[in-house]
């Protein structure tokens, strides 16, 4: 009975010290996932606003079809290279919190692809004016929840101000709403993910 008690007393007495270290290792692997913050938050933030620029510039065709080009080679890296760092970087070493992340964001999409097939439904149409402020709101949604997971406060502040800028969207025209749109995602991931670069860096 003493040795089951001693026992139980050690444990109990490295229970702070593995809290500490799941922290410790949270921190570890939130600081190596910041690239994929940067390579989408990048992404989005270029192809939005080339898309913005697409609209209000008054250039040439091959301008305009440059700048189409831009946000279909910057998606295609951004996929690419999310798809190599979950297949080859951390296929042996993902964690649940990064494991629960991606199943957030393919839900999201999911959602999105749902969104997309009832407003057609009920409208016959394509709106994208309604369209884009709630797929905006969706995406704020993903963006809180994959800061909670993280318990990264910057990135949860960031989905807050994407949802703001949504509900702004709902009040502008469509490339407006590509201008906010281009803001909230250089708000909500860019510049967390310099952030946590410049701390891993430390």
């Amino acid at each position: 009975m003493k040795n089951n008690s001693t026992l139980s007393e050690s444990d109990e007495s490295q229970i702070p010290e593995l809290i500490k270290e799941m922290v410790q290792t949270s921190g570890k692997i939130l600081k190596n996932d910041n690239i994929l913050f940067l390579i989408w938050g990048y992404a989005l933030t270029i192809g939005f606003l080339s898309h913005y620029l697409n609209e209000i510039l008054f250039v040439p065709n091959s301008v305009h079809r440059t700048l189409k080009f831009v946000e279909l080679i910057l998606e295609i890296i951004a996929i690419g290279f999310t798809i190599y760092y979950f297949v080859k970087i951390k296929q042996k070493v993902i964690s649940h919190d990064g494991l629960s992340v991606l199943f957030v964001w393919v839900a999201m999409f999911i959602s999105l692809s749902l969104t997309n097939v009832i407003l057609f439904s009920k409208l016959h149409k394509v709106d994208f004016t309604l369209q884009h402020p709630l797929f905006m709101v969706l995406t704020a949604f993903a963006i809180v929840i994959t800061g909670i997971i993280n318990r990264y406060t910057l990135i949860i502040i960031g989905g807050v101000i994407f949802a703001a800028l949504a509900y702004a969207c709902c009040f502008l025209v469509l490339k407006d709403q590509m201008l906010l749109e281009a803001i909230g995602w250089f708000i909500a991931l860019v510049i967390p993910g310099h952030i946590l670069y410049f701390k891993k860096k430390l």
